[in-house]
């Protein structure tokens, strides 16, 4: 079960999207929604880089600094609040295990703490079944940051497509090459693969971390899904010069699938980072459909 979904919000367009999409995923799963605010302190990061600086101009950058966070702050909440009402959603400070367990209804909290971005990201994220982010169309993503969950946590994160809701969730493909990465991703969206009304299993022929997508591979996997009631339909793809995370992304569209489940950086992210990789083009390209990916 996805009960508690860690949502970090920067004060951008986008938080508004990404809380609707966590949502959408706790009605499914009566979960919890932690909405999450880190808020830099600039005593802290400004002197680091401007060393030389006056007294009085590093005490203007760090006021500045300060307005500039609260109002992303701010704006953070703006979005919070605005979600919470469209989805009828009841705001609680702390947990309550027995209106959790009792009632089924769901519920959001509010954090806004200050700290390093990365560690408290990696405190937080340690502890919720699902990290959420909402896939950038306009502005580059923060790389960074989907890296930092995506590597650092240990959990699933999620990245939804604008617009995802619990239909577009009813259809999954699921990138298969056998490796630990691959593995670790299915094990996470395996709650939402039980509901799933089809599931597709895309695998590219000669392209494995392991052993390559051989026969007894997709058997052992198919098997492993069916235990679990998930029915699923191969899909071998053959390459065609494209890159393989745009052969998986534009096939896993062409089945219809709103959201597609992958291993990320099943190679080196220094390779990924000069050469790029599949992990790489989905992290920073608007596809069309979510993805869940774990490393």
């Amino acid at each position: 079960m996805i009960k508690h979904i860690l949502v970090p919000l920067d004060g951008a367009a986008t938080d508004e999207r990404a809380l609707n999409a966590a949502f959408t995923i706790a009605k499914l799963f009566h979960g919890h929604v932690d909405a999450l605010h880190i808020r830099p302190d600039p005593r802290i990061a400004i002197p680091l880089v401007a060393e030389g600086f006056s007294s009085e101009m590093l005490e203007r950058l760090i006021r500045e600094a300060e307005q500039a966070d609260q109002e992303r702050a701010s704006q953070a909440r703006r979005s919070f609040d605005r979600a919470i009402t469209a989805a009828g959603v009841h705001s609680v400070g702390y947990p309550d295990p027995e209106i959790a367990v009792a009632s089924g209804s769901i519920t959001a909290t509010w954090r806004e703490v200050m700290g390093q971005s990365e560690d408290t990201l990696v405190q937080r994220g340690r502890c919720a079944d699902l990290i959420l982010f909402a896939q950038t169309f306009d502005t580059p993503p923060d790389v960074m940051r989907l890296e930092t969950a995506l590597f650092e946590t240990g959990q699933p994160i999620l990245l939804a497509a604008p617009g995802m809701d619990a239909e577009a969730l009813s259809s999954v493909a699921i990138a298969w090459n056998g490796s630990r990465q691959a593995a670790r991703a299915i094990a996470g969206a395996m709650p939402l693969l039980r509901r799933a009304r089809t599931a597709t299993l895309l695998t590219v022929a000669g392209r494995s971390a392991v052993t390559g997508p051989t026969a007894p591979m997709i058997t052992h996997l198919s098997d492993h899904l069916a235990w679990h009631g998930i029915s699923v339909a191969v899909d071998v793809l053959h390459e065609d010069g494209r890159p393989t995370g745009e052969l998986l992304a534009d096939r896993a569209k062409e089945t219809g699938a709103g959201l597609l489940v992958m291993g990320g950086y099943g190679h080196s992210r220094f390779r990924e980072m000069v050469l790029g990789g599949a992990t790489r083009y989905v992290l920073e390209t608007a596809l069309g459909c979510s993805v869940l990916m774990a490393h």
